[in-house]
């Protein structure tokens, strides 16, 4: 007998765990709880292949990731079943797929899956969910559609609500994008109906202890039938293994990494960590270069700095006075009687602009010096995530053009007085909590950071310190990001920051730092912070900016609008990608 049931004739004692693709739908903790198996991440490209490669006794796939990178392929399911694995499906993007594949040996499991398997259900969006990303657990941050159809079924039986209301409120929800189905966004919409409003009202009181969770109902009906059949010592599979034909594209997977496939996430490999009890599961490789759990600072990172020079706001007549210091400032009462230093809090965010979408950067490999994904979320979601107990999640809420999208805001502020006379001017805003902006330089604008509560540490290189900042090539779209990861970084005598001149300053709720063109920043809030930054175009010529970043800025903008954009944007249109 071994923990995952007992062994079959010629079965190794050193066989692999089952294999469970699961998130937004059931935490893993609760999981294990029903099965102990190998938990890894939403399925995606790649992902069920490699699994299968290691001769598991069986895989559930729950959950996947779609939309952003590429799903799940049949093929690799067909793979898997043609090495006599036995593979479940239910619930999210395993219900999807075990309808689909059902009569090659995938099991569906669960009411969702059986949905789909009869045509009741056919469109992939009843499953759809918005969730947090990894750090966040996956937590669900919208209501799936299936769910909404099981709740008011049985809000329906227990005579709740009529069925007329429900048919109403299903034809609401399904009206709504994926990412905005919640029971907030369905329930308000008030007034139009007296004899719908009462419903509503009963609705709203039974929903706490009512609510259905389909989903999370054939979830855990998979782990439970996986553990039977483990227990039961196995057994053949529900359909003979078939053929499996090897295409062309599947030999391009295949042959990716020599024989280690890759895809959307590459770079995930064995591991020997554990989930707790016994078992491997799967890291990213990324993980050995992401910050440590706890918050950490450029002053921990051994990088000499002398201090940022401090003057009063009153000491400028305007804007030509402040770039005539041709190197950063930190202004003292810059931001005096601004409302937004008594007002901004998540309370305050949540009343004015709580259902106001706006547009998240998430982090997947844990690490602000990785690459980032943006998603729109409803500002009410954000905070919840910027509120939760625990370590920070990496998203942030950055460089959000402030009149445009959140205009219920800008009452909140006023235009220092050190950038009278200024030209027009862009307004952003930014909002997270434990952050990080990797070292980066503006390349046509110059910035006026102004702290609205909490601090941030800034690190600011002058524009001769560049050649020694590893800066994305300039062709990149991230030509003006260095690729240091200051969260790792070693400032001893041979490192290339022995040989930078830079400065360091730390901005103070009601203060603002003036960062000149070319300056390059990093930017690290530890805590909750809110801040704006003004951004305009240099009033009194460039004549003192280096030559060679006026070169590189100009043909690096010149070449991606030309050739990188285009080619990008088609790119994503031939793949259904988001642009």
């Amino acid at each position: 007998m071994n923990p995952f049931g007992r062994r079959r004739p010629g079965q190794a004692r050193d066989e692999r765990p089952p294999v469970v693709f699961l998130g937004p739908t059931l935490p893993v903790e609760e999981a294990a709880r029903v099965l102990p198996a190998d938990y890894r991440p939403p399925a995606e490209l790649g992902s069920v292949y490699r699994a299968a490669r290691d001769r598991p006794p069986a895989i559930g796939i729950v959950d996947g990731f779609f939309e952003r990178v590429p799903a799940v392929w049949h093929k690799e399911i067909l793979y898997a079943l043609s090495l006599g694995i036995r593979v479940y499906g239910a619930a999210s993007m395993g219900a999807l797929r075990a309808a689909e594949l059902a009569p090659y040996g995938m099991i569906p499991v669960g009411e969702v899956a059986e949905q789909y398997r009869r045509g009741a259900l056919t469109d992939d969006d009843e499953v759809a969910v918005l969730h947090a990303p990894e750090q966040g657990g996956y937590r669900p941050l919208s209501e799936p559609m299936v769910n909404i159809r099981a709740t008011l079924a049985a809000a329906v039986r227990e005579r709740v609500i009529g069925r007329d209301a429900a048919a109403a409120l299903t034809a609401r929800a399904k009206a709504l994008y994926y990412p905005d189905r919640d029971w907030a966004a369905l329930l308000g919409h008030d007034g139009a109906d007296a004899a719908l409003d009462g419903q509503l009202d009963r609705l709203r009181a039974w929903l706490p202890a009512g609510a259905v969770d389909q989903k999370r109902l054939d979830a855990e009906l998979l782990l439970a039938e996986m553990r039977r059949w483990l227990d039961a010592g196995g057994g053949p599979p529900p359909v003979p293994p078939r053929p499996f034909e090897q295409t062309e594209n599947w030999g391009q997977l295949v042959v990716a990494d020599g024989g280690r496939a890759m895809s959307g996430g590459q770079g995930r490999e064995e591991s020997v960590s554990v989930n707790g009890d016994g078992r491997p599961v799967i890291r990213d490789r990324s993980e050995a270069g992401a910050p440590p759990s706890s918050f950490r600072t450029t002053a921990q990172a051994g990088v000499k700095a002398a201090e940022v020079p401090r003057r009063h706001v009153s000491e400028f007549g305007g804007v030509r006075d402040l770039e005539r210091e041709r190197r950063p400032v930190l202004v003292e009462g810059a931001l005096d009687g601004w409302p937004a230093l008594e007002r901004w809090n998540p309370a305050y965010f949540r009343e004015r602009t709580g259902r106001t979408r706006v547009p998240v950067e998430f982090y997947p490999s844990g690490s602000y010096y990785g690459g980032w994904v943006q998603a729109p979320l409803r500002m009410d979601r954000y905070l919840d995530i910027l509120t939760s107990p625990g370590e920070a999640e990496r998203c942030y809420l950055a460089q959000v053009p402030l009149l445009d999208l959140l205009p219920e805001l800008a009452d909140d502020l006023s235009v220092p007085g050190c950038l009278a006379g200024a030209p027009e001017m862009g307004l952003a805003m930014f909002l997270g909590r434990d952050t990080v902006t990797a070292l980066h330089y503006h390349s046509s604008q110059q910035a006026l950071l102004c702290q609205v509560s909490g601090a941030k540490e800034v690190l600011l290189f002058p524009p001769g310190d560049h050649r020694h900042l590893d800066h994305h090539p300039w062709y990149s779209y991230r030509f003006n990001f260095s690729r240091i990861d200051f969260s790792a970084v070693s400032a001893g005598p041979d490192s290339p920051l022995s040989r930078t001149r830079p400065l360091r300053c730390t901005v103070r709720a009601g203060e603002a730092l003036y960062i000149p063109l070319y300056w390059g920043h990093l930017v690290e809030g530890p805590g909750t912070t809110s801040s704006v930054t003004f951004f305009w175009k240099p009033t009194a010529g460039r004549p003192w900016w280096p030559p060679a970043m006026r070169l590189r800025a100009a043909v690096s903008g010149a070449v991606r609008r030309r050739f990188v954009s285009p080619f990008s944007e088609a790119f994503n249109r031939r793949f259904g990608l988001d642009c």
